[in-house]
């Protein structure tokens, strides 16, 4: 699995600062997803990321906009 976070804020104009303050996630944690570096989440910290990119944006946000297949 790769993140698409970073992809999608881009495509957005918002910011992993401005994700940070409107999902309510740690900011180490926010960060870490927005580059890519974390390698597994709970469904609660998905959840709170959901719902920080649909209040940032004001569209509906589904898991494959966040996270992608890697197949070899």
């Amino acid at each position: 699995m790769r993140w698409k976070v970073k992809e999608f804020l881009d495509s957005n104009n918002k910011t992993a600062y401005a994700l940070w303050k409107a999902s309510g996630l740690s900011r180490t944690t926010t960060y870490a997803i927005a580059q890519g570096d974390m390698e597994g989440v709970q469904f609660d910290t998905l959840s709170k990321l959901v719902e920080g990119l649909e209040k940032l944006t004001g569209k509906r946000v589904e898991i494959g906009d966040l996270l992608e297949v890697v197949r070899p």
